[in-house]
Parts: C-alpha cells; sequence; structure tokens
C-alpha cells in the first residue's frame, strides 16, 4: 500500500471549502491530471454515489463511501478500477478558514519498503493539486500545472 499524507490550510470558510470538495466533478479544476469528473449513478443521496474520472493516461471509477458534512469525505475505487484506491479528505475550521487533510491510499501490491522509496514523488504532486485547489478557493482561480487557466464557476 502505498499511503500518502498531505495539509493544506484553506483561507476561505469551511461551508464553501467542504461544498466545492463534496462536489467531484470540480476535481479537475484543481488536478491537472484529471480531464474529467462525471457522476454516473446516484448514491443514498451523496454515500454510494458513483463517479467515472478521466486522467491524463487512463480512467477511474469510484464512489463516496464516507460522509460528514464538513467534517469528511471518503472516495473508494469500485471493481472496474485497474487503480484500487482510497482517499480520505478531513475538514477542521480555524481562525481563518479551514484545514484539510489528505489521505490518499494506492494499492501497488509492491513490498513495504518500495512503497516507501517511490512515494515522494505522487505525494509531492498530491500537495502541488492540494496548493493549487487552496489558490482556486482563496482567489477565484488558478493555472494549472498543464497550464490550463481554470475559475470556481
Amino acid at each position: 500500500m502505498l499511503t500518502m499524507k498531505n495539509q493544506v490550510d484553506i483561507n476561505c470558510p469551511l461551508e464553501k471549502v467542504f461544498n466545492f470538495l463534496s462536489n467531484p466533478e470540480n476535481f479537475p479544476k484543481w488536478n491537472y491530471y484529471l480531464r474529467s469528473v462525471r457522476k454516473i449513478a446516484e448514491g443514498n443521496p451523496i454515500i454510494g454515489a458513483t463517479y467515472h474520472q478521466q486522467r491524463i493516461k487512463d480512467e477511474h471509477y469510484f464512489t463516496i463511501s464516507a460522509y460528514e458534512e464538513n467534517k469528511l469525505i471518503e472516495f473508494n475505487s469500485t471493481g472496474g478500477s485497474l487503480l484500487k484506491f482510497k482517499r480520505r479528505l478531513n475538514f477542521a475550521a480555524t481562525n481563518d478558514g479551514c484545514t484539510i487533510k489528505d489521505i490518499f491510499e494506492i494499492r501497488t501490491f509492491l513490498p513495504s519498503f518500495i512503497n516507501k522509496l517511490i512515494a515522494k514523488k505522487p505525494e509531492a504532486a498530491v500537495k502541488q493539486n492540494l496548493l493549487k485547489l487552496k489558490e482556486l478557493l482563496e482567489t477565484g482561480e488558478t493555472v494549472l500545472q498543464d497550464g490550463r487557466r481554470v475559475s470556481v464557476k
């Protein structure tokens, strides 16, 4: 298992940040590696909702597996995905906005010592995406690593 842990402070109200991230269709606005995310099946009403994400080189399916308003969202890959992952976003209010703790686990079938060796590059890429999220929510727009200019709207 490859586990990446990051944290980012965002100077926006917790509710605004949570609402933005609780809609996975917003993910391509802050993650340059994602080309599109679209909802393909309803959940109950949120947990169980299924999404398809098109990345630069592949595609995956995932569901919302846990949800507590303004506290946490968890996403899990589904059986139709080659990449098996779980991503948990924990939210906490701060004086200036909120903090997001991001725990991203990818099943690799590699020995743990190799996972530790290869974790730094993807963990840094995830952190860069979170910093783009911060900029997007604090200013209303950002330029992603691939040159795309995106806005909150």
